[in-house]
C-alpha cells in the first residue's frame, strides 16, 4: 500500500503525540489545573505555538541534507535518550516532590521523550536538521522562563515582555534562511510585540493576564514570519502559493521494531506517578477574615515591629501582601526559658488570590536558606477546623535551629499562609530567616538536589524544641481571627 509522504509523516506524529499523552497525562493533568490557576505555567501554550511557528517556516526550505542513514545509529541514540526520559522521571523527579510545580522535572523528561520518539521515528539527521526548534522547545521546562520573568517582574506585562523575546526568536528560526533575513524577521517581530504589549497594558490590557500573554508574542511571530514569507516569493517571483517545498518521504522506511521501544517506554512513564497537585495544603475558610494585613494578636502577646515586602506580587500575582510581625511575650516563662526571659517569635503571612501560586513557590523561595537543611513535617491540633503543620529547619553556618509552624486558611476570595518561627537562640539579637527575593539564589539549593539528593538538606535528627509555644501561640492567633471575623461579618 502506497501512502503519500505527508500522510506518512503526518501519522506518525500523531503516533508520537498519543503516546506522549499516555505516557504523561498525569503531567498533562497537572499542567492544564496550573493554566486555569493563572500561575507562571500559562506561557506554557503560547511556548508550542511559537515552536510550530518555528517548525513550519524551517519545513518550507529546501533540505541540504545529504543521503547518508543508518538506522542502527538512529535506534541507539533514540534508545539513551529515552532511557534518559525514564530514568528522570522515575528517579529526579520524586527528588522535587516539595518544589514540584516550580521546577517540574516531568516537563524535561516529557521533552527527552519526544526527541528521542523523533529520532526513532524519523531518523537522527532530520532531528538534527531541526535542531534550533529542538532548543526552542526545550523552554518547555519551566525553571528558565520563571527565572527570566520573575527577574523582568513577575507581573503578566513582564511575562508578555519574556514571551515577546521568545517570539522573535522562533520568527528568527522560522524566516533566516540568511542571517541577514533571519535577524530582520526577529527585529520585526520584536517591534510588533513590544508595540501589541504597551498597546494592552495601555487600554488596561494587564488585568486579563492570559491575554497579555498570548497575544503580542503570537501576533507578532505570525505577522513577522508570513510578512517575511511574502517579501520572499515576491522578490524571487514565485507567486503567492502558501504551500512550502515539496513533501520528501521519511528517511526510515520502516520503524517497527524500533517503535516497540518507544511503546515500551510510553508504557514505563505512564505508571511512574507524579506529586498531586492542588491538594497538597489543607485550607479552612473563615468568612469574613481580614486578608493582606497584620494578624491580630492574642493577648499575652505583644509586637515588638512589622514589615511589608512589596515583592510578594511578583510571585503571588497582584495585590498579595506579605507581612512579617516579630511578637514578644508579654511575660516570660521558666517553660520556655530558663531565665523566664520573654520569648520573640517571628509572625510572616503572606496572601494570593491564586492560591495554587503559593504551592509553586512555596516558603523556601520567601528567603535566602540555600545550605538550610529541612526535617519531614507533622501535623498538630489547631481550633476551629484549621490543620497546621510542624518542622524543624536547621541553619548549619549559624548554627542554630528553628521551630516552625505553618498553615492555611482563607476568606472565601483570597488564600493566605501563615508561618511562626521559633529559634533556639533566646537572645534578642537572634538571627531568623529574612524575607528576600530570591529565587535564583535558591536554584543553588536545586541543583545540589540534582545531583547528591534529597538527603543534602534533609534534617534527620530534628526535635521540636518549642513545640508547646507555637502550638500555643498558633492556637491563640487563630482564636484571635476568628473572633476578628465574626465582629467584622456582625457589621
Amino acid at each position: 500500500m502506497v501512502r503519500s509522504p505527508s500522510m506518512v509523516i503526518t501519522l506518525r506524529w500523531l503516533v508520537l503525540a498519543a503516546l506522549t499523552v499516555i505516557a504523561f497525562r498525569r503531567t498533562i493533568d497537572s499542567v492544564i489545573l496550573e493554566i486555569k490557576a493563572l500561575t507562571v505555567i500559562v506561557y506554557l501554550p503560547v511556548l508550542l505555538v511559537l515552536v510550530l511557528i518555528a517548525a513550519i517556516g524551517k519545513s518550507w526550505r529546501p533540505s541540504s541534507e545529504p543521503p547518508i542513514y543508518d538506522r542502527q545509529t538512529d535506534v541507539i541514540v533514540g534508545s539513551i535518550i529515552l532511557l534518559l526520559a525514564v530514568s528522570m522521571q522515575a528517579m529526579v523527579d520524586p527528588r522535587y516532590a516539595r518544589a514540584y510545580l516550580a521546577i517540574h522535572v516531568d516537563l524535561l523528561a516529557l521533552w527527552l521523550f519526544v526527541l528521542g520518539g523523533a529520532i526513532i521515528l524519523f531518523g537522527l539527521r532530520p532531528v538534527a536538521r531541526y535542531r534550533w526548534i529542538w532548543l526552542l522547545a526545550l523552554l518547555i521546562w519551566p525553571v528558565p522562563m520563571q527565572v527570566a520573568i520573575l527577574a523582568a517582574g513577575g507581573s503578566p506585562v513582564a511575562a508578555g515582555a519574556v514571551m515577546v523575546v521568545v517570539g522573535a526568536g522562533a520568527t528568527l528560526i522560522a524566516v533566516g534562511r540568511t542571517r541577514r533575513r533571519g535577524i530582520i524577521g526577529a527585529t520585526l517581530s520584536a517591534v510588533t510585540g513590544l508595540a501589541i504589549l504597551i498597546a494592552f497594558d495601555a487600554v488596561g490590557g494587564g488585568n486579563h493576564e492570559i491575554l497579555i500573554v498570548v497575544v503580542p508574542a503570537i501576533a507578532a511571530a505570525l505577522v513577522a514570519s508570513c510578512a517575511m514569507y511574502f517579501d520572499y516569493r515576491r522578490r524571487h517571483r514565485l507567486g503567492w502559493s502558501p504551500l512550502g517545498r515539496n513533501v520528501a518521504p521519511p528517511t526510515s522506511a520502516r520503524v517497527r521494531r524500533p517503535g516497540l521501544l518507544l511503546v515500551l517506554a510510553a508504557i514505563g512513564i505512564a505508571f511512574v506517578p507524579v506529586p498531586v497537585t492542588g491538594t497538597n495544603e489543607p485550607s479552612t475558610t473563615i468568612g469574613g477574615m481580614p486578608v493582606g494585613v497584620p494578624l491580630v494578636l492574642p493577648d499575652d502577646w505583644r509586637q515588638e515591629s512589622v514589615s511589608s515586602y512589596d515583592w510578594a506580587d511578583r510571585l503571588y500575582g497582584s495585590g498579595s501582601v506579605m507581612n512579617r510581625q516579630m511578637v514578644v511575650q508579654k511575660q516570660g516563662s521558666p517553660q520556655f526559658d530558663k531565665q523566664s526571659h520573654p520569648r520573640r517569635v517571628a509572625v510572616d503571612s503572606v496572601d494570593s488570590a491564586h492560591p495554587l501560586s503559593l504551592q509553586t513557590y512555596f516558603y523556601i523561595f520567601r528567603y535566602n536558606m540555600v545550605g538550610y537543611r529541612f526535617a519531614t513535617t507533622v501535623e498538630v491540633p489547631m481550633p476551629h477546623g484549621v490543620r497546621a503543620r510542624m518542622t524543624t529547619v536547621v541553619d548549619d553556618a549559624r548554627y542554630l535551629t528553628y521551630t516552625v509552624v505553618s498553615w492555611w486558611w482563607d476568606n472565601g476570595s483570597k488564600t493566605q499562609q501563615v508561618m511562626l518561627w521559633a529559634v533556639d537562640n533566646h537572645e534578642t539579637d537572634a538571627y531568623f530567616p529574612q524575607p528576600a527575593f530570591t529565587v535564583t539564589q535558591n536554584l543553588n539549593t536545586m541543583f545540589t538536589v540534582l545531583f547528591r539528593g534529597n538527603a543534602a538538606i534533609q534534617d534527620s535528627t530534628h526535635t521540636y524544641k518549642d513545640r508547646d509555644l507555637l502550638v500555643g501561640l498558633a492556637g491563640g492567633l487563630v482564636d484571635a481571627q476568628v473572633a476578628l471575623a465574626g465582629r467584622e461579618g456582625g457589621r
